[in-house]
């Protein structure tokens, strides 16, 4: 039955697998889906970035706010709002990219969990996809029973709905290399068939074998990397440093600076690996997308125009 997901994993699932034809390297396959994703997102991002750097133009104006009132908490707010609505200015205004991104991620998951299903289009509901279940299972359990280990104990139905990917590999191992649902899960060395959690399991047991797990650990120490590269250069864009750390807006994008980065790390070294290669690829063009934007903003510094109020002189006066 389909579900609300359904309607962004499938044409996911499509996209992702037609670029998959044409690569034949599912880690590939991942990265250009990102990129057609990021230029899909352009005009987003131009008014996010057009957002921050509205944000960057009245720090300074914050900062003497902030001295002006520093005695008086509830008139800061209320100058800081009215400094915010004469200038159009939306704290949320850089973050609606990030939010359309999340029901993407979330297929995204979706489609990497099952590239069965969403790459191969296979049907657990054919009799014919249970019966080779079963052959692969059966043929892994005589040929390699320490690697399938407890999961000889699962239905071909449990197996399809959450070992896809297990699946995939396998039948490659025990039927054939060119078999339907084999998939090149080899990525610049690493076997992005695993999670990047095991490749800790490999170093504690010693088992060095396996140097396609173990180097998987790259994965979330560049996410983790990537993720507060791109965090500091948004802080920097929108003006929220140290100078006027004091003001509200700085002090939660730098909470988020540290957040972000273990919240990556955390999820980049737990889920599957394809979402590790999209949340890097993702950071690298975000951030050459931002340089790039930022760039030819700084070129029109005349359009963004700081309007601010004067009761002492006139109602209102601009400054640039």
């Amino acid at each position: 039955m389909w579900n609300l997901f359904e309607l962004i994993t499938v044409p996911l699932g499509y996209i992702i697998e037609t670029i998959y034809k044409l690569v034949q390297n599912y880690g590939l396959s991942i990265i250009i889906f990102t990129i057609i994703v990021k230029m899909i997102l352009i005009p987003l991002n131009i008014k996010s970035q057009k957002a921050m750097k509205k944000q960057q133009k009245i720090q300074p104006i914050l900062a003497e706010l902030q001295k002006k009132y520093a005695n008086d908490q509830q008139k800061l707010q209320t100058e800081m709002m009215k400094l915010y609505k004469d200038n159009d200015v939306s704290m949320m205004g850089g973050c609606l990219p990030m939010l359309i991104q999340f029901p993407i991620l979330i297929g995204l998951y979706r489609v990497i969990q099952g590239p069965l299903k969403y790459l191969l289009h296979v049907d657990i509901n054919d009799g014919a996809v249970v019966e080779k279940i079963e052959k692969i299972v059966a043929l892994m359990t005589e040929r390699f029973p320490a690697e399938i280990g407890n999961y000889t104990r699962y239905s071909a139905q449990d197996l399809f709905k959450n070992s896809q990917i297990q699946l995939a590999t396998w039948s490659e191992k025990v039927l054939d290399a060119a078999d339907a649902w084999s998939i090149n899960f080899n990525f610049l060395g690493m076997n992005l068939a695993e999670v990047p959690s095991k490749a800790i399991s490999c170093l504690t047991s010693g088992d060095f074998s396996q140097i396609g797990t173990i180097a998987l650990i790259i994965i979330p120490a560049v996410a983790i990397l990537t993720t507060w590269l791109s965090m500091k250069q948004s802080q920097k864009m929108s003006g929220q440093t140290q100078a006027n750390s004091e003001n509200q807006a700085a002090q939660m994008s730098k909470t988020m600076n540290m957040m972000m980065p273990i919240m990556t790390g955390f999820f980049t070294f737990t889920l599957p690996s394809g979402m590790g290669i999209y949340w890097i690829a993702a950071n690298v063009i975000q951030m050459v997308q931002q340089f790039i934007l930022n760039k030819h903003f700084d070129k029109k510094e005349d359009d963004f125009v700081v309007k601010v109020r004067d009761t002492n002189r006139k109602n209102r006066k601009k400054r640039k």
